[in-house]
């Protein structure tokens, strides 16, 4: 992971953090991180696609 990205997720963990002070911590760090997969998982497949065309 480069240094742009962990600078991205400090400072989006930041937001979280401060927007769901009053819901269960793990739960929002579990939907967070499922996030992050989901959104790589999409990525990844999308430059697959475009190397093979």
């Amino acid at each position: 992971m480069g240094i742009y990205q962990k600078t991205c997720y400090l400072v989006e963990d930041l937001f979280v953090k401060l927007l769901t002070r009053k819901e269960n911590e793990k739960l929002v760090r579990e939907k967070v991180t499922s996030y992050r997969i989901e959104k790589d998982e999409q990525k990844q497949k999308k430059e697959k696609l475009e190397a093979t065309s």
